[in-house]
């Protein structure tokens, strides 16, 4: 955008998109076959999403983890998309700045799903995962106060870092505590608050218009959430037993 305007930008964008098409089309999905236990009669799809829902309100690990990146996705998201482009007209960072900040957070979470592939678990999970939230949290809300472009790009790297692992363990956790019947019941509930973030975006271009960015960039309401439930604090990651062929 920086270098070739608003419609670069966007063919570029294009050509990324079809460039997925075709690898869509090499995956190949395994059927699965559910066992007696765990069939259950199909339903609509508002039966299916109220079933997802019920079970992750009375869940007591499942409830905090979804409620928890919920509220992190939906006060990132917008002051991320909305108020990083009024933070760069604040400080006049341009177009490349804000261009800048973004691949940085982008890098990020691309290192910190390269780590979590190479350690291939890691112990308690549940308090790291509040941990990662926590820095990720003050991350995004130092980055509206910072005075230089180059310290909100390295702070946009570690915003990036912490919620790679936030969210990989987020999921990685709702997954092995569902039960297998439920399971693409409850992701699929837990997935629905991400769905309703752009509604958010008029929200928070008028709070930073009235209150200016900084107070915007917070969201710390998750942390509290994750690190009240004992369930979160406790969780651990089932090891993954190597599978050996003789």
């Amino acid at each position: 955008m920086g270098l070739g305007g608003p419609a670069a930008a966007f063919i570029v964008a294009g050509l990324l998109i079809a460039l997925s098409l075709p690898l869509l089309l090499t995956i190949w999905i395994r059927p699965v076959v559910a066992s007696d236990a765990e069939r259950t009669e199909p339903g609509t799809a508002r039966q299916e999403l109220l079933d997802g829902l019920r079970c992750i309100r009375r869940h007591r690990l499942i409830g905090p983890l979804v409620v928890a990146g919920a509220i992190w996705e939906r006060g990132l998201t917008g002051p991320l998309n909305v108020g990083m482009v009024l933070l760069n007209a604040e400080r006049g960072w341009g177009p490349s700045g804000y261009g800048w900040i973004l691949s940085s957070f982008s890098a990020g979470a691309a290192a910190s799903a390269a780590l979590l592939a190479i350690a291939g678990w890691l112990p308690r999970a549940g308090l790291l995962m509040a941990g990662t939230l926590l820095v990720g949290c003050a991350g995004a809300a130092a980055i509206a106060l910072v005075p230089t472009l180059w310290l909100a790009v390295m702070l946009a790297a570690v915003i990036g870092l912490n919620a790679g692992v936030f969210g990989s363990l987020d999921n990685a956790l709702i997954q092995t505590a569902a039960d297998p019947a439920y399971l693409g019941r409850v992701t699929s509930a837990s997935c629905s608050p991400w769905s309703v973030s752009p509604p958010s975006y008029p929200l928070v271009g008028a709070a930073i218009g009235a209150w200016g960015a900084a107070p915007v960039f917070v969201a710390s309401l998750g942390v509290a959430i994750a690190l009240a439930s004992d369930a979160v604090r406790q969780a651990e990651l089932p090891r993954q037993q190597p599978h050996v062929t003789f």
